[in-house]
């Protein structure tokens, strides 16, 4: 994989909703070629989870189990998660990194207790990817998987897609995250919800938040698999290379094919727009 990034730190396993086990991860990551690996599965909790009015369809899915309404009460199951991850690790000869991919939301004593949970725990980093609309005032969401069905109502799309992108920009002023990932992962959910060239008032927002606070931006091939374009699309792309943002390339992957996928492309994106500062821990 020469003068192609060798690693990737937003990887999932089975722990949360990856399709595999941690080793077999690994062994791939060791066959591609990469020199080490961030292990990332998710951190979701929000006291009013099964007050969402996407609940009952959310906790029908496979991995209902990465949805949380308390800290304390998965405390014990995260711990014995780092450590598993340190013993593979060890057992491998192979560096890993223990992280977590954080939905932020930013309703009063949510960021306290999410930095006590961190305190607990043997981590070394925490970026941030939301996958929830919020309502007014944070106390209630609603999954974006399930956002169409469970609000019909068009007219009120464009007020969640900002409060959406303010609640990015607030998540990397915390300073709490090394980067953040699929900037416009929105866009997924079709034009009607967020076209590329739309809300560009609050994504130059976000990208000026992520310069002030030297968080990295996420260059992410996922994107490539799921709408056919990278996350971020072409005019981020060129807006955080104006401001000279610190990228790191990601696959994403939720299961070991998808690991180092389409790095080449990405590294073609970085050499286009002229982006020369890289994330590395």
């Amino acid at each position: 994989m020469l003068n192609i990034q060798s690693f990737s730190y937003h990887t999932h396993t089975n722990f949360s909703d990856g399709r595999n086990s941690l080793e077999d991860m690994v062994q791939r990551a060791k066959q591609i070629g990469f020199t080490e690996m961030g292990v990332s599965d998710h951190l979701i909790v929000h006291k009013n989870m099964k007050q969402d009015v996407s609940w009952p369809l959310l906790k029908d899915v496979n991995a209902r189990h990465v949805y949380n309404d308390d800290f304390k009460s998965i405390l014990e199951k995260y711990k014995r998660h780092c450590d598993e991850i340190r013993r593979v690790s060890k057992q491998e000869n192979f560096k890993l990194y223990v992280g977590f991919e954080v939905d932020y939301f930013p309703y009063d004593g949510w960021e306290e207790e999410l930095k006590w949970f961190i305190s607990q725990l043997d981590i070394d980093y925490l970026h941030t990817g939301n996958h929830f609309f919020c309502e007014e005032g944070f106390e209630h969401i609603i999954n974006m998987t399930f956002f169409k069905q469970v609000c019909p109502d068009t007219s009120r799309y464009a007020e969640y897609v900002r409060r959406h992108f303010e609640t990015m920009k607030r998540a990397v002023e915390s300073k709490l995250f090394k980067f953040l990932a699929h900037i416009d992962y929105v866009r997924r959910y079709g034009d009607d919800v967020c076209g590329v060239d739309e809300y560009m008032l609050e994504k130059i927002q976000v990208l000026d938040a992520l310069q002030k606070n030297d968080v990295a931006l996420e260059i992410s091939t996922k994107g490539l698999r799921k709408i056919g374009d990278f996350y971020p699309s072409a005019p981020i792309l060129q807006a955080a290379a104006k401001r000279n943002l610190t990228v790191v390339i990601s696959d994403d992957a939720h299961k070991p094919e998808e690991l180092g996928m389409d790095f080449d492309k990405a590294e073609d994106i970085i050499k286009k727009y002229g982006f020369n500062k890289r994330l590395k821990f």
